[in-house]
């Protein structure tokens, strides 16, 4: 029993605490993940807005929460290899999605509004987005934790689903206004791939008994 409570605790940090994403931020600031000279972030006469940073923010928690999802289903046994292979995929892809999105968590602090906005597209996200769209609760993750094959893959597969139907909404808030260009340029290609995650977990889902 305390193993599970201890593996639920680690699938959920980058929910719970706006630490995660400092953290994963400052240490990509530091290594060797910066994003190209040529990238529109580098442009100074390009003005940053909070709905920007809010971006930001907000992408890396998904992104940190599909990765601990995808590593806690590594764990089980038995798993099918249509999710077991997609699940194995995610860090990888993430790490190289996230490289940008941390370098301008760092660049773009400026930005980031001193209280939680009260309208525009991150309003009731909460202060440390714990409360963002298709985020999981506390019992949908122990439910998760718990599971063993086949359900996990389905229970996994659901969770994902949820999360990208959020974060399609959120990113759709953001195109609908006027964001800084590296932000549309990244909105856009995060939306192309969580709707083609979308059909894969979906897939995942037919395939379960």
């Amino acid at each position: 029993m305390r193993r599970r409570a201890v593996a639920v605790v680690a699938l959920t940090i980058a929910l719970a605490t706006a630490g995660t994403g400092i953290a994963l931020a400052l240490a990509a600031a530091g290594g060797t993940d910066a994003a190209p000279a040529a990238s529109p972030s580098a442009s100074p006469s390009i003005a940053v807005t909070a709905d920007d940073y809010c971006y930001v923010e907000a992408m890396i928690y998904y992104g940190v929460e599909e990765a601990e999802l995808a590593e806690t289903l590594l764990r089980k046994d038995g798993l099918d290899a249509g999710a077991s292979g997609f699940a194995s995929g995610i860090a990888g892809r993430n790490e190289d999605e996230l490289a940008d999105l941390r370098e301008w968590y760092v660049s773009w602090s400026d930005a980031r509004p001193v209280e939680p906005p009260a309208d525009g597209p991150c309003a009731g996200h909460g202060a440390d987005h714990a409360q963002m769209p298709g985020m999981p609760a506390w019992s949908t993750l122990q439910g998760f934790v718990d599971a063993a094959h086949p359900d996990a893959e389905r229970r996994f597969a659901e969770i994902l689903q949820a999360q990208n139907t959020g974060m399609i909404a959120l990113i759709d808030l953001i195109l609908a206004g006027d964001p800084h260009p590296a932000v549309a340029e990244s909105a856009a290609a995060v939306r192309e791939q969580a709707e083609a995650d979308q059909q894969t977990l979906q897939r995942i889902l037919d395939a379960r008994p």
